[in-house]
């Protein structure tokens, strides 16, 4: 069994990953140029649309569970 600390560590790991891969897809909508040649062509204005359309939904379901691990009752002051 996953114990939480471990369970928690690994979300936080996820929801980072997740959070920059929005900053990196939203830049790559509004400032595609230099996204593309950052990324060497790989990340264009369209793929950046489409992935930034799709994560936002991994995202939101990964940062609840952030907050559920991170913010549960009688928490406070007790780790």
């Amino acid at each position: 069994m996953v114990a939480r600390r471990d369970l928690q560590r690994a979300v936080g790991w996820l929801l980072l990953a997740l959070s920059l891969l929005l900053v990196v897809t939203g830049l790559g909508i509004t400032d595609y140029q230099l996204v593309g040649v950052a990324t060497l062509g790989l990340l264009g204005k369209a793929l950046s649309f489409q992935l930034h359309s799709l994560l936002w939904i991994p995202f939101l379901a990964v940062l609840a569970a952030h907050m559920f691990l991170s913010c549960r009752p009688g928490k406070r002051g007790k780790d």
